[in-house]
């Protein structure tokens, strides 16, 4: 009855968008080709139908700042650039316009992206100006973590998984015939409650994955997170998390992944993660805490990558200032080349002139010679004395 039951919890799972098992979606190599090939010719750097552009993660993230619909980080059923892509082919709205549906697998990568926070660029990939002590992105950007092996619980109890379900929560085994589970609120009609988060205590040692973005709890509702030790991922995207509703998080050694996007956790909040040596990927954009504190974690735990978003102002300053440099070196560049073609436009001109002058010469040379070469002209007899002509 409960492998049942979990075969059919993971179906609704999978068909309904939640939170699935999969590994982190990267928007340059997967998602970024699929709007260059099916989507940019209506909306790229040439033209932005609609106001939008999907050319490069700089013009969707300035889109999205303005339309908030457009992508909704870890609901891609809200997020309105995933709609157009699901509407039943032949509706006016669907995407990509006048041409066939995008593959079930494409459309599949951009879902799960947008489910995993839609994260364009990592903190610590900004590419820094020459002289700067990070380390260059190559060196970062995939960095070598020890794969944790998967720990082996036993199934949870059937009566436990029908309540999370009742009160709205999709739950699935982490892979087929696994006792570890998923667990999902993300797509509840109403956000998460300290009441909801009661549930997963009785399945504690089987939650592997969990999704409460958007849950609006108390740091009361959020103690029974220390109950869930085999915890890896944790999604709390636009939740009502502080920095001390992130307390209970310190003890759990296997948690790999943090979603905090649109939180207001600052630096203090950061300090109840300092021990968490198999974090890997920790999201902050849009929340209030520093470029320093973030690379100061990093630091502290190897391996790990931090995501402060786009347009975190420190990030912002970088990424400018290395546009300025480049921009310098743009500058000094063309001003060689406006040189270099000025004294070419000069040489032109004296040749130009030279030839001129030459023209000239040849010309009163030529004038010269036809009027030497000129027959004189035939002298006429002078005209005999009238009286002559008479006789």
């Amino acid at each position: 009855m409960k492998q049942l039951f979990l075969v059919w919890s993971s179906l609704c799972l999978f068909s309904g968008g939640a939170l699935s098992h999969a590994a982190d979606i990267d928007f340059t190599t997967q998602v970024l080709p699929i709007f260059k090939e099916h989507c940019t010719k209506c909306h790229g750097e040439k033209k932005g139908m609609g106001k939008l552009r999907l050319h490069t993660p700089q013009v969707i993230q300035a889109k999205q700042a303005q339309d908030e619909h457009l992508l909704i980080a870890g609901t891609p059923d809200k997020s309105e650039l995933y709609q157009r892509l699901i509407l039943p082919a032949g509706h006016k709205k669907i995407m990509p316009k006048k041409a066939d549906p995008l593959a079930k697998e494409k459309i599949e990568i951009i879902r799960l992206w947008i489910e995993q926070g839609a994260i364009f660029a990592l903190a610590s990939e900004v590419s820094l100006p020459a002289g700067t002590e990070q380390n260059s992105p190559a060196e970062k950007s995939e960095p070598e973590h020890q794969q944790l092996p998967l720990p082996e619980v036993e199934p949870a109890d059937a009566a436990a998984i029908e309540k999370l379900t009742a009160s709205g929560a999709q739950v699935a085994p982490l892979f087929a015939n696994s006792a570890l589970l998923q667990v999902s609120f993300a797509l509840c009609e109403e956000p998460a409650t300290d009441a909801d988060l009661q549930l997963l205590e009785a399945v504690g040692p089987q939650v592997y994955a969990l999704n409460l973005a958007t849950a609006q709890v108390s740091d009361q509702g959020l103690a029974v997170l220390a109950r869930l030790p085999n915890l890896s991922q944790l999604h709390l995207e636009k939740s009502s998390i502080a920095d001390s509703g992130l307390a209970p998080l310190s003890g759990l050694q296997g948690l790999q992944y943090i979603n905090l996007y649109g939180t207001v956790i600052t630096d203090a909040g950061l300090k109840h993660l300092e021990g968490l040596p198999h974090l890997q990927k920790l999201y902050l954009w849009q929340t209030k805490v520093s470029y320093d504190a973030a690379m100061a974690l990093e630091k502290r735990i190897p391996g790990l990558v931090t995501n402060l978003g786009f347009d975190h102002p420190v990030i912002t300053r970088k990424r400018l200032e290395k546009q300025l440099k480049i921009a310098k070196e743009q500058a000094k560049q063309t001003s060689e080349e406006t040189k270099k073609l000025k004294e070419q436009l000069e040489a032109a001109t004296k040749s130009e002139e030279k030839v001129k002058q030459q023209l000239e010469e040849i010309q009163k040379e030529l004038a010269a010679l036809d009027g030497q070469e000129k027959p004189p002209a035939e002298e006429k007899e002078p005209a005999e004395p009238a009286q002559e002509q008479a006789n």
